[in-house]
């Protein structure tokens, strides 16, 4: 089942979290394995702490506790600030196709990614921006309690995956990392990784 936020052009990712258990609990299944990426880590982490009895287990890749470039970051937000909106259209197609999923790539993705609606993207990634400033949940980690199985890129140009896998894994009990070679930021789906038998093995790890 995929989630999407509720009124996520307000609220912060505690706000975000809350609204990914309500989703799990209107569905009356029991607890749920979370698949989260990129900016959905720190929500699913921040599940995970504020609402545990609806999360049976994370699969978190290519995520962060706290984002650690902050010049870039800052950069980034300014950008999207001042810059024209056609310039941020043309350079978010390149960026797309360049920085976001290569080297690796699903083409069905890429196009799934190249074709979102300039407008609709854009609005929602400033807000993310405006969150990931805020968010740092690295003091908290030591209380998941939940399996979590850790993704990240080789080649991610977006997030220091593999520096911010290892510091996940040091501070959460029940952390295991996986690195994936010669990826970019944007794995999901790459036919070509095992997710499915992945996500089999946390469920097993759960005590599905």
């Amino acid at each position: 089942t995929r989630l999407c936020y509720r009124g996520d052009a307000e609220g912060d990712h505690a706000a975000l979290a809350a609204s990914v258990a309500r989703g799990v609990a209107e569905r009356e299944r029991g607890p749920a394995l979370l698949l989260a990426e990129s900016f959905g880590v720190a929500v699913a982490l921040l599940t995970a702490l504020d609402h545990p009895r609806h999360v049976a287990g994370l699969a978190l890749v290519n995520g962060f506790a706290r984002y650690s470039n902050r010049l870039g970051l800052a950069f980034t937000r300014s950008v999207f600030a001042l810059a024209p909106q056609a310039w941020i259209h043309t350079g978010r197609r390149r960026f797309v196709q360049r920085g976001l999923i290569a080297p690796r790539h699903d083409e069905r993705a890429l196009a799934g990614v190249i074709a979102l609606r300039g407008d609709w993207f854009d609005e929602r990634y400033r807000a993310r921006l405006r969150w990931i400033a805020a968010v740092d949940v690295r003091a908290r980690l030591a209380d998941v309690r939940c399996p979590v199985e850790i993704y990240a890129a080789e080649h991610d140009r977006v997030v220091d995956s593999v520096r911010a896998a290892r510091e996940l894994v040091a501070a959460i009990p029940t952390a295991r990392f996986t690195l994936l070679p010669r990826a970019g930021h944007l794995v999901l789906p790459l036919a070509e990784e095992p997710w499915e038998e992945r996500l089999l093995a946390l469920a097993r790890r759960a005590g599905f």
